[in-house]
């Protein structure tokens, strides 16, 4: 009978076995959907302002900045 910190030890190599398989899987995967989306612009004769809505866009991060000072405005005698 194996001890607990032998168990623990294959449990963790078979959970990284396991990451790494999903890792491949995740990257064949995607070779495959790229190809097909390829495929169906190609078909359909899609352009950049078709797909634009469907896909991610980066946002620009904003500046962090000192909240502005307001100053009175004086009155005219």
């Amino acid at each position: 009978m194996a001890t607990s910190n032998e168990q623990l030890a294959q449990a963790i190599k078979a959970a990284e076995d396991a990451a790494a398989l999903v890792a491949q899987l995740k990257e064949q995967s995607r070779a495959e959907d790229l190809k097909t989306v390829k495929e169906l612009i190609e078909r359909h004769g899609f352009l950049q302002k078709d797909l634009t809505p469907e896909l991610k866009t980066r946002v620009a991060a904003k500046k962090a900045t000192a909240p502005r000072k307001t100053v009175g405005r004086r009155k005219a005698k």
